[in-house]
């Protein structure tokens, strides 16, 4: 089966639009993510869990914060002709419970969740983290000029020590990027441990 077939609309939301307008919609669609679009490219996704999040983080009001400054960039896609099968494999590898839908033009059409592409245990695999994740950010400054951490992508390492974590993150940073060294991108990274004290 293909990823087109068991897809849902793409609700997305404009960078430029502030983090209430955003949460009024993912209350209105009854959706927990919208991709951020500019047009039909795909610029990244923001969840229910960052505007709270990062809003609360920043001291900011949701009124007053933008898409942009609170949404993930690099936001993992799929191909509508994708299988099911290969979705499936992506959503368990990277940790994720969804996927945003591209055609062949790399333009959003849809969403495709765990669910969608029979994952029914997402208890064993999503409970239980990997030992390591490693989140990378760009650093930019918001219309009033503050600097402002904008997450890249995050990788999660199933398995090595510390060093061992960051070097395998970063060559799948600079895969799925098409660098040649990942500071080329990123300004930084943080190695987040689910071992962490809490």
């Amino acid at each position: 089966m293909l990823v087109k077939d068991v897809m849902h609309r793409a609700v997305c939301i404009g960078p430029q639009e502030d983090l209430a307008a955003a949460a009024r919609k993912l209350r209105d669609e009854h959706v927990s993510c919208l991709p951020v679009c500019r047009g039909a490219e795909i610029l990244g996704i923001i969840t229910d869990h960052d505007i709270v999040v990062r809003s609360a983080a920043q001291k900011r009001n949701p009124g007053e914060m933008t898409v942009r400054e609170a949404m993930s960039v690099g936001a993992l896609c799929c191909a509508h002709n994708d299988t099911t099968e290969n979705a499936a494999h992506l959503m368990r590898r990277r940790h994720v419970r969804r996927l945003i839908v591209l055609d062949l033009h790399s333009h959003v059409i849809g969403i495709v969740s765990a669910n969608d592409v029979g994952i029914s245990d997402l208890g064993e695999w999503v409970s239980h983290p990997p030992p390591f994740e490693v989140v990378f950010y760009k650093e930019v400054l918001d219309h009033f000029g503050r600097p402002h951490r904008c997450e890249l992508m995050r990788v999660p390492v199933a398995a090595g020590a510390r060093d061992e974590a960051v070097r395998a993150a970063i060559r799948e940073f600079e895969e799925a990027q098409q660098l040649s060294r990942w500071d080329a991108l990123a300004d930084s990274y943080e190695v987040i441990s689910a071992f962490a004290d809490p």
